[in-house]
Formats: structure tokens, C-alpha cells, sequence
């Protein structure tokens, strides 16, 4: 099986049992749920209803998906360079997470995705940074 990221698609290449076929899973901007998907037979070879209902539609999207969601954390990764969070929180941590956010913002990452990856939290405790930021004046208001 041969897995080829371009832009917001994933192409999965002979997979198991289906060799020769290319599957094409595409993804919203900065997303790890798949919202296309395309079938390419080899010529001469139908894809019928019949046959669509047997692909194992579920381990083929898994595979998309990981391999998406690696590059999305390959991306996050390159963001600004962070510490762990202070006991207590504190404008510091705001600063960074402002920071991060508009990073993210700029290449079409979900921010509160990648403040979480950033900190190794969930993306509810990132939220509660983020608010937490907008309150306090270091980011603006949703929607500006």
C-alpha cells in the first residue's frame, strides 16, 4: 500500500485486495475527517454498486485519516516554540497561546487543535486557554 499526501487530499495506492486501484480521500483545510472521496479503477475494470459495498471503506479511511493527521502534527510541530504551561497559568502562557492561535490561523489549522498538540492537553482545555485569552485582552473577539 503506497500513501501520498498532496494539498487536502490523501491518495491511497494499492491497497490490500484492490491493487492496481487508486483512492483519492479528500479533507476540509487544517482537517482530520475525510468530507470526498474518489475511485480510480485500472481500465476495463467497473466499479460497480456491488463492488463499492465489499471495500472495506472503513480501514481505508482509517489509513487516510492517520496519514493526514501526521501531517497535520508534522505542521503544528513547526509552530512557535512553547514551554509547558506555569502553575497557574499567567499572561506569559496567554502570550504563547495568542501566538500559536494566530499561527495556526495563518497556514488554516484549527487553533484549538493546534494548542492542544502544542501542549499535549485536550482540545476543552485548549478552548478554556482561549477564552481565557480573549477575556483578558490578548486575543481578540471571536470573529475579528
Amino acid at each position: 500500500m503506497r500513501i501520498t499526501r498532496s494539498g487536502s487530499g490523501v491518495t491511497v495506492e494499492d491497497f490490500p485486495g484492490y491493487e492496481g486501484h487508486s483512492f483519492i480521500i479528500g479533507f476540509p483545510t487544517g482537517g482530520t475527517k475525510p468530507n470526498g472521496f474518489y475511485v480510480k479503477a485500472p481500465d476495463g475494470q467497473p466499479v460497480t454498486a456491488t463492488w463499492l459495498r465489499r471495500l472495506p471503506l472503513d480501514r481505508l479511511l482509517r489509513a487516510a485519516a492517520e496519514a493526514r493527521a501526521a501531517e497535520i502534527a508534522g505542521e503544528v510541530d513547526a509552530a512557535p516554540a512553547t514551554e509547558g504551561r506555569p502553575y497557574g497559568g499567567g499572561g506569559e502562557h496567554l502570550a504563547k497561546v495568542a501566538e500559536v492561535y494566530q499561527w495556526a490561523t495563518e497556514r488554516n489549522i484549527p487553533p484549538r487543535r493546534a494548542i492542544a498538540t502544542r501542549w499535549a492537553r485536550s482540545e476543552a482545555t485548549a478552548g478554556r486557554w482561549i477564552a481565557e485569552a480573549r477575556k483578558k485582552g490578548v486575543l481578540p473577539p471571536a470573529g475579528k
